[in-house]
């Protein structure tokens, strides 16, 4: 045994896949879901209600929902180019210090099973509010493993969301949407 590790979790089909990763490294996952990124409202409920889903359907793991509060993430998204790294680090340093405090042995998270995401930035992150923190990070590659998410989380019956959560990627992805419809390019949602 390994002991308890955070699991930030931004999702049910991520947390499919990772949960078991942590898992069979002899860790007890505890996934801890803060995500003030997410809008609207009515997204961060479904993806809050779908990880509950997935966890009363395996009853594998622990939950622990922080409450939705928007304005940390707005409070830093000045600037467009930076707000990946700031979301990152927003979500991982609040996880690591809650870890802290409630005695766990390390903390990581589900971000790094995404294709869409800076793998190498999530690493580098974690690993520095870990050491700043005073919590190990737990990192790892983890986008080998998103067709087999995916695929459990659809056996499952799970909710996939299309964009990563904040309003900027909703935008981006609609945006992206339009221009394939206009160009004639067949659009990747269809």
């Amino acid at each position: 045994m390994r002991g308890k590790l955070a699991l930030h979790t931004c999702c049910a089909p991520c947390a499919t896949y990772v949960n078991r990763f942590f898992q069979e490294r002899g860790f007890v996952v505890v996934n801890v879901f803060y995500n003030p990124n997410i809008h609207p409202f009515e997204e961060y409920e479904r993806r809050r209600t779908a990880l509950e889903e997935y966890l009363r359907k395996t009853q594998k793991t622990l939950f622990v929902p922080f409450p939705y509060d928007p304005r940390e993430f707005f409070a830093l998204s000045e600037g467009l180019e930076k707000r990946c790294s700031l979301c990152y680090e927003l979500r991982l340093r609040k996880v690591a210090a809650w870890a802290r405090k409630q005695h766990f042995s390390a903390f990581s998270t589900t971000l790094t099973i995404s294709p869409y995401q800076d793998v190498a930035a999530i690493l580098r992150c974690g690993e520095q509010v870990g050491e700043e923190v005073g919590i190990p990070f737990v990192g790892a590659d983890l986008r080998s493993g998103f067709a087999e998410s995916v695929q459990m989380s659809k056996a499952l019956g799970l909710y996939r969301q299309k964009y990563c959560g904040c309003i900027f990627s909703l935008w981006e992805g609609v945006k992206k949407r339009i221009w394939k419809s206009l160009t004639g390019q067949k659009s990747s949602s269809s």
